[in-house]
């Protein structure tokens, strides 16, 4: 999949990089970071504009996770109902769910944007239970603006050996996150100690 996503890249170039960090951060299982990287490596190379390649990236992502947001929040429970799944989106539960957000926005908006998987149910989660969109966006930004430039950054600094980088970026965001959350944690033993 990775290898025609490339090619409609390179003949499309930031049309392209646009709707499939789109679709990919929507819901769609699209290996966006991996564009990300490859269009970088292009950058390095000439053919493509790194701060565009990286602009677009980040307008993709964000555009895609708040179309989620927006969808969720719009039609989510009527649609659940209408699957009798409603009764599972209770309002104790969906009151407990945005409390959850709402107390740590950094450990859930903000650090799921670097794990593809989790990111679309964290903007489920957000539409559902009605997190302030302006909430909602900071955390979002930040998130998208530091996992695109992340990408980014490996595919400009890497260049043609983007691909051995991306095969092991599955473990190496695990090992990232493992450390910034265990730095956030003790950081805020820390603060509250003192």
């Amino acid at each position: 999949m990775l290898a025609t996503l490339l090619s409609y890249v390179l003949l499309y170039k930031y049309p392209a990089i646009f709707v499939i960090t789109f679709f990919g951060a929507f819901a769609l299982p699209l290996p966006s970071g991996s564009v990300l990287m490859a269009a970088s490596a292009f950058a390095v190379q000439g053919y493509m504009s790194f701060p565009l390649v990286l602009l677009t990236g980040i307008a993709g992502n964000m555009a895609g996770d708040s179309s989620g947001y927006w969808l969720v929040r719009r039609y989510g429970l009527k649609v659940l109902d209408k699957m009798r799944l409603g009764g599972f989106f209770s309002k104790n539960r969906l009151d407990g769910a945005r409390n959850q957000i709402d107390k740590h926005p950094i450990l859930t908006i903000y650090f799921s944007r670097f794990m593809t998987g989790i990111a679309p149910a964290v903007n489920v989660v957000s539409g559902i239970t009605r997190l302030p969109y302006k909430r909602y966006l900071l955390f979002e930004c930040l998130g998208e603006i530091t996992e695109c430039s992340c990408f980014c950054a490996i595919g400009y600094i890497f260049g043609s050996n983007w691909e051995y980088v991306s095969q092991l970026s599955g473990g190496f965001w695990v090992i990232i996150l493992a450390g910034m959350l265990t730095t956030f944690v003790i950081g805020g033993m820390i603060f509250k100690k003192r």
